[in-house]
């Protein structure tokens, strides 16, 4: 615990990170009730419920919630759902799509909640938005009571560098808020610096379209037409195994999951 804490006291955010908040608000508040409606579904087929371990009493803090989507699987089984997020549009939109969540606007850095209060300390489709992913994970760890669990849902790219590199560059093209797609060591790495251990560990394959990853109303069609030349030029290179189909793009999204404990 005071490790913990001593950790998260040098961390200092740097003019970049500053900047690439400014970029992550801008894009989510601009596409809130879009990205409400696209991600409807994301997770209900990856038992995340059943993964995650969560017990009936339990009290369950999702940081970067956005629109409630994930946390709200919790529903049925935990006591209490808490969701964090530093876009007030993104809340305003769990709001209106599910009922009995908590919402804190908050900065997933500087958690405002008491350290190991909560069973389950949750992150989802988040951490690639993150610039400094060990701080974010130690403020996990930190509210994570000491039983309890840190859970980590995220897209996970190859651990072939070029592909790597390519898939980053067609998702910062796609959303300027994207930091970085990482692969499974890199996770298992992050999860270890943040003194968690892994004990559970799956990776879920999907098909997805290119329409649906970018839907009309939600992103700027300059946006949709630069993205739709790159997957024509390089998306082979990416990992994501991106093939034609008519006027669309078919791709593999791959979501690594992973359960943690205190080291």
């Amino acid at each position: 615990m005071a490790a913990s804490s001593r950790r998260r006291s040098r961390f200092v955010r740097s003019p970049d990170d500053h900047e690439h908040g400014r970029v992550l608000a801008r894009e989510f508040d601009r596409a809130a009730a879009g990205f409400a409606e696209r991600t409807r579904g994301r997770f209900d087929d990856m038992d995340v419920v059943e993964f995650s371990r969560v017990g009936p009493s339990d009290t369950v803090v999702e940081v970067g919630a956005g629109t409630g989507n994930f946390l709200a699987l919790f529903a049925s089984a935990a006591a209490r759902l808490v969701a964090l997020d530093i876009t007030p549009a993104m809340l305003k939109q769990a709001r209106e799509h599910h009922r009995g969540l908590h919402l804190v606007v908050g900065d997933g850095l500087r958690l405002p909640f008491a350290s190991a209060g909560v069973e389950l300390a949750a992150s989802a489709q988040a951490l690639h938005h993150v610039t400094q992913p060990v701080p974010f994970l130690i403020e996990l760890r930190r509210i994570a009571a000491r039983t309890g669990r840190v859970l980590v849902v995220d897209q996970v790219a190859t651990e072939r560098y070029e592909e790597l590199a390519a898939m980053n560059e067609l998702e910062r093209l796609r959303d300027p808020s994207h930091a970085a797609s990482r692969p499974p060591s890199a996770f298992r790495i992050m999860l270890w610096a943040a003194g968690l251990r892994i004990v559970d560990e799956r990776i879920v394959t999907a098909v997805d379209r290119l329409s649906k990853w970018m839907w009309p109303g939600e992103f700027p069609p300059e946006r949709i037409d630069a993205v739709a030349a790159f997957i024509a030029l390089r998306g082979a290179q990416t990992g994501m195994k991106f093939e034609r189909d008519a006027d669309d793009w078919v791709f593999e999204r791959r979501r690594i999951m992973l359960l943690a404990e205190r080291a």
